[in-house]
């Protein structure tokens, strides 16, 4: 009984303390937000290199052609998650300009309806795995050293 009184009691509290706080946070929302995008689209434009392990990296594009067709087959650099909760993999493989796989240090950074969800750093050339996501779009880019100068892999839901 003392805890029902007491969901009650917490319920009644907030119920009171809600529509203040709420409007002072949309309030702060409404005056601050403008100016954090301006600054992230100056920063997205201004260049598009990031530092892992001491290295510059790059944005690179995705292998296309016949023979990397097969690793490709099943990953896509944008998919749509359509349930509440979805599995995100991820697989990337560098490679050099000859094909040859690189051992080379890089990044991936995911994105969600166009906002950086997550950015994972590999150092090994590879990098595969999984997370829990919401419903969205998502959508990958490979930011590699001068050496691995492409990648093949993508993003897949199950």
């Amino acid at each position: 009984m003392k805890i029902k009184k007491y969901l009650v009691t917490v319920g009644a509290a907030a119920a009171m303390v809600a529509p203040t706080f709420l409007s002072s946070v949309v309030a702060n929302a409404d005056t601050v937000q403008p100016q954090r995008q301006q600054q992230g689209n100056k920063q997205d434009n201004a260049k598009s290199t990031k530092q892992v392990a001491g290295k510059n990296l790059s944005q690179r594009s995705r292998e296309t052609g016949s023979q990397y067709t097969n690793d490709n087959s099943g990953y896509n650099v944008t998919v749509k998650a359509t349930n509440l909760i979805n599995t995100l993999h991820y697989n990337v493989n560098t490679s050099t300009d000859s094909g040859a796989s690189s051992a080379d240090s890089f990044s991936i950074s995911i994105y969600k309806d166009g906002e950086l969800y997550k950015t994972i750093s590999s150092s090994t050339g590879t990098l595969s795995g999984w997370l829990w996501v919401g419903s969205g779009t998502y959508s990958i880019k490979v930011y590699t050293s001068s050496a691995a100068s492409h990648w093949t892999g993508g993003l897949t839901t199950s």
